[in-house]
């Protein structure tokens, strides 16, 4: 088995699952893509590494020839439709598919007031499109920002990868069918909020969801342009509970 992932913290939680399970009879091989250093994964410490471009062919060849299956943890590469047909491949994805498919749903989940979680899912030749083997929902609040309500589905992601990875593997699992194509949100789509319109009429309520939408702790994400220096003024929200009395 091959996992492929450009997130350290959902490497060392599949780690942890793969530890505390018994898999004897697997073989795990953990690889980033080209979008990320091998330094910056505290496993590479534990195990070694490797890098598999995707957009190679040798590299999607050897995959094919070397492994029975793929597993896609928070990969930033898409999967060619060669690797998708020679060898089974599954994703995790962030969002609860199929009404966030798509790049950062946490951030579409609050915009539109969408289901928030994660699918495990068979991968096809569109973008978080498959068969779904597994996927639930978490809890959306009001003060949520796309930093907490990702974090949240981080750990719905852990949990969902402990109870069905045993079957996963075993190819012993039952799939649905998404309801719909839904709803699929490019990375376009994500830069087309970015800026804030100093003239826009919008309600309070409306504005503040857009900036919890695109409050990730410190990514400069927000913005609206000075009318005098011309330059982008960055903004983000901070939310506080009111303490219990």
């Amino acid at each position: 088995m091959l996992i492929i992932s450009d997130n350290d913290f959902l490497c060392r939680k599949f780690h942890e699952i793969i530890q505390e399970g018994n898999f004897k009879n697997t073989n795990f091989t953990f690889s980033i893509s080209p979008c990320s250093k091998i330094e910056d994964f505290y496993i590479s410490k534990e195990k070694d590494l490797f890098v598999y471009n995707l957009k190679k062919t040798d590299d999607v060849d050897f995959i094919i020839q070397n492994f029975d299956l793929v597993f896609s943890i928070h990969c930033k590469q898409i999967f060619p439709v060669t690797l998708v047909n020679g060898i089974r491949c599954i994703n995790i994805h962030p969002g609860y598919n199929p009404m966030t498919r798509g790049w950062y749903p946490q951030v579409f989940s609050i915009i539109y007031d969408l289901p928030a979680g994660t699918t495990i899912h068979e991968i096809d030749i569109k973008l978080d499109h498959g068969k779904i083997i597994a996927r639930g929902t978490v809890e959306k609040e009001n003060f949520d920002t796309s930093e907490t309500l990702y974090k949240k589905i981080l750990n719905k992601e852990i949990a969902l990868l402990g109870q069905n990875l045993k079957s996963i593997i075993n190819n012993a699992y039952e799939t649905i069918d998404p309801e719909s194509d839904g709803n699929l949100f490019l990375k376009k789509d994500f830069k087309n909020l970015l800026e804030l319109d100093l003239r826009e009429k919008t309600t309070v309520g409306a504005f503040i969801k857009k900036l919890r939408a695109l409050t990730h702790g410190d990514f400069k994400n927000a913005f609206f342009i000075d009318p005098k220096t011309k330059k982008k003024i960055y903004v983000s929200l901070n939310l506080q509970i009111e303490d219990d009395e």
